[in-house]
């Protein structure tokens, strides 16, 4: 039950409702399990205090700006699935003083059919806040989540900012969201060969047979299962240890993320090896999403422009750092030029057209993936509105945003979940474990091992 003093009611957009869910959106229903959500968060840590009604003004403002965030999904058009606006159903919105633990009303999960898909929770200190906002994933993808936070901070720093230190708001076109699935796509492929390529990608996903993670060593149900929300740890290095990692990228004639998805696969082989002897038969394979907008999308409110490629590895090829490294920059190059996401999404889009099939294919027993890795770069770059900086920081009002960390979501069998993000020219990583079968120790001890991976990559630039 909503306690009325700690939820606030908004009202959600209209004009383009209602709307069609588009292909990845469906994909994402149907992969929605109890115990493995398709929710993910962001968590914002912010210098300064939170002026509570700027705070709730500005979330009011920024859900009109951004409808799929305040609506739920009803029977529509044809008796079909369509986004619907909630206007009488909020966000949930929850203050407390920092330290309070966040509890999730029913869990994890959100049911889209009764919940909006967006919670927020602020706690505040002294001199400190931590914002923590829990996402569907069906009604944003990670792209989506900044630009509708780059709102919120923009709104906010609007309301209590001197004049000339004022956010300024980018425009949005509501619009482009009935445009989605086709820009989503690609405007060239027809039904047959999305079809085609559809079924062709899901054949070598489903074929693959990719090992799951090694399971801790003692036995799960001696450890004590993570029961925290938002459940991930994080660290964060200097700018000094961002720039060695950038330096040995590009003393090698790659980029830093085909150096960051390198070393996460020397990282689960070591930790394959720590919890098992026979890490030689592994087939290793991360799951990385593509943002698949085009600079025509950048108008579009917060939605789900993702795809997925997959870079699968034999253990055994882990064992030369430097081949292994060479061969990712040759398969990334061939995903960006060919825009390899959006034949997740045709495979999806084909699936969809035949009744209870992707429900029934997401129900089976399979690992898509070992680990999934998402880079979100620099998250303030997704930002639609400009902002003063201090110390290259962006300021909003009162406040100063200090850092953005946050996971995708676990699926079953796909046991843990990195992300990657470069704000004020540091590097953070963030990995959340599959909470019913890692402890925090754990995970701890599986972010420690990519963190000393990566240090060691860092030392190869000043070498």
């Amino acid at each position: 039950m909503r306690d009325p003093e700690t939820t606030t009611t908004y009202p959600a957009g209209q004009r383009i409702f209602p709307l069609h869910l588009s292909p990845i959106e469906t994909f994402m229903l149907a992969d929605d399990q109890p115990d493995y959500p398709m929710t993910f968060v962001i968590q914002l840590r912010l210098a300064g205090s939170i002026e509570r009604g700027p705070w709730e003004a500005a979330l009011a403002e920024a859900l009109q700006r951004h409808p799929l965030l305040a609506a739920l999904i009803k029977p529509g058009k044809r008796d079909l699935p369509c986004w619907m606006p909630a206007l009488d159903q909020p966000p949930e919105v929850h203050w407390a003083a920092e330290g309070t633990p966040i509890v999730c009303p029913g869990e994890e999960r959100i049911d889209l059919a009764r919940e909006v898909g967006l919670r927020v929770w602020v706690r505040q200190g002294p001199q400190r806040a931590t914002v923590v906002l829990h996402f569907h994933h069906a009604c944003c993808d990670g792209t989506g989540a900044y630009r509708f936070i780059g709102d919120l901070l923009a709104l906010y720093g609007m309301r209590t900012a001197a004049a000339d230190q004022r956010p300024e708001l980018g425009p949005l076109d509501a619009k482009l969201l009935r445009t989605r699935t086709q820009r989503s796509l690609g405007a060239t492929a027809g039904t047959w060969q999305l079809t085609r390529l559809g079924l062709t990608e899901a054949w070598k996903i489903l074929t693959g047979r990719s090992r799951p993670l090694a399971l801790p060593a003692a036995a799960a149900a001696e450890r004590a299962r993570n029961p925290d929300f938002p459940g991930f740890l994080s660290f964060s290095g200097d700018r000094a240890g961002h720039q060695r990692l950038r330096d040995a990228a590009g003393r090698c004639g790659v980029t830093l993320n085909d150096l960051l998805l390198r070393d996460l696969f020397v990282c689960l082989v070591r930790w394959s090896g720590s919890q098992r002897s026979d890490r030689g038969k592994d087939r290793l394979q991360i799951m990385m999403p593509n943002d698949l907008r085009e600079v025509d999308d950048y108008l579009m409110p917060a939605a789900n422009m993702t795809g997925y490629t997959f870079l699968a590895r034999q253990s055994r090829d882990c064992a030369l750092p430097e081949e292994l490294l060479r061969s990712i920059r040759d398969e990334t190059a061939r995903i960006k030029h060919h825009r390899a996401g959006t034949r997740f999404v045709g495979m999806v889009f084909a699936a969809s057209h035949v009744p209870r099939l992707l429900p029934f294919v997401l129900a089976r027993d399979w690992c898509l993936a070992t680990a999934l890795l998402s880079n979100a770069a620099d998250p303030s770059r997704r930002f639609s509105g400009r902002f003063p900086r201090r110390e290259g920081r962006i300021v909003c009002g009162n406040l100063v945003l200090e850092e953005i960390t946050g996971v995708p979501p676990l699926r079953r069998k796909t046991r843990a979940s990195f992300s990657i993000s470069q704000y004020d020219r540091r590097l953070s990583v963030s990995l959340r474990c599959d909470p019913h079968l890692f402890s925090r120790e754990d995970t701890a001890a599986l972010l420690g091992l990519y963190q000393k991976r990566l240090e060691e990559s860092a030392g190869l630039a000043s070498s």
